[in-house]
C-alpha cells in the first residue's frame, strides 16, 4: 500500500513505501519464525508467548503512532530542504514512515483481542475493534479476503507501473504473500 500510494512511479519512493510497511510486523515474523524452529507449537506462541510483555512491547514499537508520526514529520520537514540529498532523504523517510503509519492504522482498526499499544510509552490502552483480521468470530475470513485482494489489485497496479524486474519479481512474491498470510489465518487459527 505505501509502494502504490507513496511511489509516484519513482522505484526509490516505492522500495521506501514497501519497506516501511511490512517494518511493524517484522518483529513478529523473527520471533515467530525463532519460536517455530526451536519447536513451539503455533498454538503456543500466538495463545501463551504472544502476550509475554517482551514481544508486546516490541508490537507496541513496530506499530507507534507516535514514533511512526514524529519520523513523518521530520522526513517532510527535511523534504523541503533546498539541498538535494537532504531532500531526498527526508522523501524517503516520509515515505517509509508514511507507510508503516498507515500499517500501524490499519492494524488499530483490525485487531480485536490482540490489539497493540499504539501509544506506548506514553499509554498501555488498547482498542478494542470489532473487527479482527483473523478471528472468523469478528469478520476475520471476510477481512482476509478483502486484505488479500486489495493486495493482489494493488500488486498488479504496481507491475503495470514498473518496468524493472527485481521490482516485478518482488511485486510476485507480495502478491504470494497476500494469498497465504490470509490463508494461514484462516485455516490454522480458526475460533482460537
Amino acid at each position: 500500500m505505501g509502494a502504490l500510494l507513496f511511489g509516484r512511479k519513482i522505484p526509490k519512493l516505492a522500495w521506501a513505501g514497501a519497506a516501511g510497511g511490512v517494518l511493524p510486523d517484522l518483529p513478529m515474523f523473527a520471533i515467530v519464525g525463532f519460536l517455530r524452529s526451536t519447536g513451539h507449537e503455533f498454538s503456543e506462541i500466538f495463545e501463551k508467548l504472544y502476550w509475554e510483555h517482551w514481544w508486546q512491547v516490541a508490537n507496541a514499537i513496530g506499530h507507534n503512532f507516535i514514533l511512526w508520526s514524529a519520523l513523518c514529520i521530520v522526513g517532510s520537514i527535511l523534504a523541503k530542504s533546498l539541498i538535494h540529498s537532504t531532500a531526498e532523504r527526508g522523501a524517503l523517510l516520509f515515505v517509509f514512515s508514511g507507510s508503516a503509519l498507515i500499517h500501524s492504522a490499519i492494524d488499530f482498526l483490525c485487531h480485536r483481542n490482540d490489539g497493540h499499544m499504539h501509544f506506548w510509552p506514553l499509554s498501555q490502552w488498547r482498542f478494542v475493534s470489532p473487527v479482527s483480521y483473523w478471528d472468523n468470530a469478528h469478520y476475520g475470513t471476510q477481512f482476509s479476503i478483502f486484505e488479500a485482494a486489495l493486495g493482489l489489485i494493488m500488486a498488479v497496479l504496481l507491475f503495470r507501473t514498473f518496468r524493472n524486474k527485481i521490482v516485478r519479481t518482488a511485486l510476485i512474491l507480495a502478491a504470494g504473500l497476500y494469498a497465504a498470510v490470509p490463508a494461514f489465518f484462516i485455516f490454522n487459527m480458526a475460533g482460537h
